[in-house]
């Protein structure tokens, strides 16, 4: 057991933690049916939740699952959000990795819409505000994309990472790299972040899945047979 500052958990999180999270989200993402073009992120998330933990591996996997968290501020005695799936390695509830999820290329109303603007304004700067994960230094952002046009809905998030890099804590102009975890996945990207509460910068994990009825859905994520999802 890890004991001591948050910060010693960094390198679980970085060694173990992350990537086993990763995979088995893809894992059970693959064999998810596939939402609709209208399905709601919560539906969709309840969904995955239960996959995960019908497949979770107790001895491969030693963390909790949680589907929406509620967090807390504790000196206010006021809730502030509540995550979408959290992973908790420990018994220290301000040790966890969220996985905060969105929809993106998504059917509104009859309408489709990018929905970029609300992964970013709603998702990344929910992390970088500390109003989730402020006791640790990685974070997860999951976006599910309706029409499976995963190249367009990176470049709409990508485009409005830009424009909000400076209330994003980013370095100018705002890019994102290559996942240490998943780096041969083209549909997984890393960012970096300064929080105001701490000079440790924070790192969000961008993974993107599609939802594409009927097509090759391991194909459509980028997997690898070695990264956990076979093709």
């Amino acid at each position: 057991m890890i004991v001591g500052d948050t910060t010693d958990w960094d390198e679980f999180f970085a060694a173990n933690g992350v990537p086993a999270i990763l995979a088995l989200v893809l894992d059970a993402w693959v064999n998810l049916t596939p939402p609709a073009a209208g399905e709601r992120e919560d539906v969709t998330s309840v969904r995955l939740y239960a996959a995960m933990v019908k497949r979770q591996d107790r001895q491969a996997h030693p963390f909790l699952i949680r589907y929406q968290d509620v967090e807390i501020d504790i000196d206010i005695a006021k809730e502030t959000g509540r995550k979408d799936i959290v992973f908790f390695p420990c018994h220290d509830g301000d040790i966890y990795f969220c996985l905060e999820a969105k929809r993106l290329n998504a059917r509104v109303s009859g309408v489709m819409k990018s929905m970029a603007d609300e992964y970013v304004k709603e998702g990344m700067q929910r992390f970088v505000d500390g109003k989730y994960s402020r006791h640790v230094h990685h974070g997860g952002m999951l976006g599910y994309v309706l029409d499976s046009d995963i190249p367009r809905a990176m470049q709409n998030v990508l485009d409005n990472i830009r424009a909000r890099h400076a209330q994003l804590g980013m370095d100018s102009p705002g890019v994102w790299t290559e996942s240490p975890f998943r780096p041969a996945d083209s549909h997984a990207k890393e960012s970096v972040h300064r929080r105001s509460h701490t000079s440790v910068r924070f790192r969000i994990q961008h993974q993107f899945v599609a939802g594409l009825v009927g097509a090759n859905r391991s194909h459509l994520l980028g997997g690898r047979p070695d990264s956990g999802v076979g093709e």
